[in-house]
């Protein structure tokens, strides 16, 4: 798993840390520079009510410590040349002639890692990103990098190219909310940045294996055929395709990158207003740089996406029992990871039919839980994107 630099307090037992990084770590519809943002008040706050002073805050590196500040022995400083390049022997990034003079870079084997100087010298940590190049999706899957292109070397091999983002405040907080210009000049410019890399002989193409449109086509080709041929519920299953698109007026299909790791999914439902908008039958990912089917759902155990990219599975067991379960999708697998789970369940207690988990839903644990509380979970469950398919006619 990557590692990540943590924000601690030095002189309370309490860490801050993760508050500060709650936000950020919850970010996917959102910006990042936002959520970092918002965490350095949180910081600010959090160190107020323990009667800290700010100074007496410092950097700290913890055993989920992030690649960029690996050992000294993994990673050396590197310099520009005269036209702002920087190399790390694999592939190269330009620096634009703005920011001369205001950044230190560090490199491994498939790293070049950025910080903001004077953040960096005076304690702050100052990291702003990195970009790194990966032969397997497998390396990097699950951690701070997203997905934002591939490479491909002289000698034929393909990379994915991957930004990896700071977990928290990484400049002087003691001094304002707000980033330092130069510290956002760095941060703000690293797409721009990474656009310009390249490798002795090879290729780079950003965007490249992140956009659904790219692909997901033989997938769509297959249900297409199925829902044109009248396939019927067994044949659809069998084939791993909701056994719904036997009977779905309007099919549909999205492209959206639901697990936030730069790679879209690819979403199948139905066209529908009301409680059937934005109902998804079918949940591609890839694997390995290739499709892989995640789930089916039918007429009453229906999939939602939430706004923040959870998964929300629906099951109705008749007008005394609804479930709500969310999931998350586990980056370059198919594997579901349950985060929490209510229900209304009359059937297993008609005076208190309210329920919470928080585990695997195979497990079948469930806690009592006041309705108020029920009522407040599944406010949030219902905060679901009504997506507006494309018609699979039109693809």
């Amino acid at each position: 798993m990557k590692n990540r630099l943590v924000l601690t307090l030095l002189t309370c037992a309490v860490s801050i840390s993760a508050v500060a990084c709650a936000g950020i770590a919850s970010a996917g519809s959102g910006s990042r520079k936002d959520d970092v943002q918002e965490s350095t008040a949180i910081a600010s706050t959090e160190a107020a009510a323990v009667g800290t002073s700010e100074t007496e805050m410092s950097t700290e590196i913890s055993d989920d410590v992030a690649a960029e500040v690996s050992a000294e022995e993994d990673r050396q400083e590197i310099v520009a040349d005269e036209n702002g390049v920087l190399s790390n022997g694999l592939f190269t990034i330009t620096m634009p002639k703005e920011v001369e003079g205001t950044y230190l870079a560090y490199a491994t084997d498939n790293r070049i890692s950025v910080y903001e100087k004077s953040a960096n010298e005076a304690g702050f940590g100052g990291f702003t990103f990195s970009v790194e190049a990966y032969k397997e999706p497998s390396e990097y899957a699950g951690g701070m990098d997203t997905k934002v292109g591939e490479m491909t070397t002289a000698d034929g091999t393909v990379y994915d190219v991957t930004r990896s983002y700071p977990s928290d405040v990484q400049w002087d907080y003691t001094k304002g909310d707000e980033m330092p210009a130069e510290y956002e000049a760095l941060y703000d410019g690293a797409e721009d940045i990474i656009k310009t890399l390249g490798c002795d002989g090879g290729n780079f193409t950003f965007g490249a294996g992140t956009k659904g449109e790219d692909l997901y086509s033989d997938v769509i080709a297959q249900l297409k055929k199925a829902i044109d041929e009248k396939w019927d519920a067994s044949k659809l299953e069998e084939n791993n395709m909701s056994p719904m698109y036997y009977s779905v007026e309007k099919p549909g299909f999205a492209y959206k990158d639901i697990n936030h790791d730069g790679i879209d999914e690819l979403l199948v439902g139905e066209i529908a207003d009301g409680e059937m908008k934005g109902v998804v039958y079918d949940i591609y990912t890839m694997v390995d740089r290739s499709p892989a089917h995640v789930l089916s759902g039918s007429g009453r155990d229906r999939y939602y996406i939430q706004d923040g990219g959870l998964v929300v599975n629906v099951q109705s067991g008749g007008a005394g029992m609804t479930c709500y379960n969310t999931f998350d999708i586990e980056p370059n697998t198919t594997n579901l990871l349950q985060q929490v789970g209510i229900k209304y369940d009359s059937y297993e207690n008609e005076k208190s039919p309210w329920f919470v988990t928080y585990s695997d839903p195979v497990e079948d644990k469930w806690e009592s839980i006041s309705e108020e509380e029920y009522n407040s979970r599944l406010e949030i469950m219902e905060d679901i994107d009504r997506i507006d398919f494309t018609p699979l006619s039109k693809n």
